[in-house]
């Protein structure tokens, strides 16, 4: 069930085994799941908070001046007088365009920040658990699977010298190395993917971060290098 054989099916799990950190990421990521749907339509609602203001913005941008209300006045030391004001006032260089750009400017911030907080912590838990099974498979083909076909490519020959096999098996022997290796490109195409994809799960929204993606960005390179 785990790939494995020989010496290596003979191992056991000790009990002190530390299990914490693994249980703590994928707890993690539960919780994400959980408050991310709360999360989104938050933003979803300040989104449409701003662009509703916006489309205010435009309706009324040009009345902007325009009030009108109730005054009471004393000129020149005389008796008070009330009644009604009505004023407005006529920008020369701008009518509005200003506050229209700034609403603008919000809205589209809030739409980007949107986008980019699309790539939550549970994408990159599942970014991250891509990454390493292709990186266990690349691995395994490089470290297994390629060796033990060359190995027995050459076994093969020295069967076919000695006339023990004839050349139909020592035929397919090499179909079987070319398939291994081939098997091994692929996995190592998967695992460069996987890399570029959890590079960007864990750049999205251009800060550096700290915590669990921290360590598996700072192992990343590591890993590139055993490759």
């Amino acid at each position: 069930m785990l790939g494995l054989w020989g010496a290596n099916t003979e191992f056991k799990l000790s009990s002190a085994c530390r299990t914490s950190e693994g249980a703590g990421r994928a707890t993690r990521c539960g919780e994400t799941r959980t408050r991310a749907p709360a999360r989104r339509a938050a933003r979803r609602r300040s989104t449409e908070t701003l662009a509703t203001s916006l489309g205010l913005t435009r309706v009324t941008r040009l009345v902007d001046g325009f009030e009108l209300g109730y005054a009471n006045l004393s000129e020149g030391g005389e008796a008070r007088k009330n009644g009604y004001e009505l004023s407005f006032e006529i920008p020369l260089f701008d009518w509005g365009s200003s506050r229209v750009a700034r609403a603008e400017a919000q809205y589209m911030q809030a739409a980007q920040r949107a986008v980019r907080r699309r790539w939550t912590p549970a994408r990159r838990c599942e970014s991250y658990s891509a990454y390493r099974t292709a990186y266990d498979l690349a691995q395994h083909y490089r470290d297994e699977v390629v060796p033990l076909a060359k190995r027995i490519s050459e076994e093969n020959v020295y069967r076919y010298n000695g006339m023990l096999i004839g050349t139909f098996e020592l035929l397919a022997d090499a179909r079987e190395q070319v398939r291994s290796v081939t098997g091994a490109v692929e996995a190592l195409r998967d695992f460069w993917m996987a890399d570029t994809d959890l590079q960007t799960a864990l750049n999205a929204g251009g800060a550096e971060r700290r915590g669990p993606d921290a360590r598996i960005r700072r192992a990343c390179p590591r890993r590139r290098a055993a490759h």
